[in-house]
C-alpha cells in the first residue's frame, strides 16, 4: 500500500523521470507521428457558451498589444497570435479529436502510482511551440491560469528537451493580467524530457518560446487530486 504524498497549494512539485526511458522515447516519437494539431488563434475566436463554463477565458478580456509588467524583469512578455494544439480531454466534451487515451494517461497512472493520490481530469491539451526568431529570447508568452476556480492542479509534462522554460508566479487567478497589474515570479522551470510540474492551478504561468531548439512539445494536464 502507497502512502499517500500529502500536497501543499503554495508549493511547486517536479517530479523527473516518472516514466522510463524507453516509455518517454516512445511517446515523444509517437506525438511527432500521430497527434493531429490544429491551429488556436489567441484572437477573434469565437467562444460558444459551452466552453465558457465556469472560467472566462483570458482571451476575451485582454486589450489588443496590451503587456503586462513582471517586476523581476528576468522576462518580457510577448503576444503571440496563437498555437498548434491537440485537444484531449475537457469536462464539456469527453474525449475528443484524439481520442487515444494511452498518450496522456501513463503520466497520470505514474504520478498515481508514486503519490498514492486519485485524480480526476479536468481538462487535458497538447502544445506544440515552432522555434522563434532570436529577437523573442527572454520573452515569455500571456501569463495565465487554465481553469478559474476550479480548485485543482495544472501539471505540465515535457515531452522533448527544449529550451522555452515554464515561469510561475505569486499571483493568482487571471484578474492581475485583466487589470495589467505588475507580476512577480515564484518560480522558473527548465523544460526537461520526462519531468512534470505540477502547482497550484490558480497561480499564474507562461511559457517561454524555445529559440535555440526546433519545437517544444509538452501535456498540459488539469487535475483534482
Amino acid at each position: 500500500i502507497i502512502k499517500k504524498m500529502e500536497l501543499n497549494k503554495e508549493e511547486i512539485y517536479i517530479f523527473d523521470d516518472l516514466l522510463d526511458q524507453e516509455t518517454q522515447d516512445q511517446l515523444e516519437s509517437r506525438f511527432y507521428k500521430t497527434v493531429n494539431w490544429r491551429w488556436r488563434s489567441s484572437s477573434g475566436r469565437t467562444i460558444n457558451k459551452a466552453e465558457l463554463g465556469n472560467s472566462r477565458p483570458l482571451a476575451l478580456d485582454v486589450p489588443e498589444g496590451f503587456r503586462i509588467k513582471i517586476k523581476d524583469k528576468k522576462f518580457w512578455m510577448q503576444s503571440r497570435p496563437g498555437l498548434f494544439v491537440s485537444d484531449f480531454y475537457d469536462w464539456y466534451h469527453g474525449w475528443v479529436f484524439n481520442a487515444d487515451q494511452n498518450l496522456v494517461l501513463p503520466v497520470l497512472e505514474a504520478l498515481k502510482n508514486l503519490t498514492g493520490l486519485e485524480y480526476k481530469i479536468q481538462r487535458i491539451k497538447a502544445n506544440f511551440n515552432p522555434r522563434e526568431i532570436a529577437e523573442n529570447k527572454g520573452s515569455c508568452y500571456v501569463p495565465h491560469v487554465d481553469i478559474e476556480n476550479g480548485g485543482g492542479w495544472t501539471g505540465i509534462y515535457y515531452i522533448n528537451n527544449s529550451d522555452g522554460d515554464t515561469v510561475i508566479f505569486n499571483e493568482k487567478t487571471n484578474n492581475p493580467v485583466r487589470n495589467q497589474e505588475e507580476i512577480s515570479i515564484k518560480q522558473v522551470v527548465q523544460n526537461k524530457k520526462g519531468r512534470l510540474v505540477l502547482f497550484n492551478q490558480d497561480n499564474l504561468h507562461a511559457g517561454c518560446p524555445p529559440i535555440e531548439s526546433d519545437n517544444r512539445l509538452l501535456i498540459n494536464y488539469n487535475i483534482k487530486l
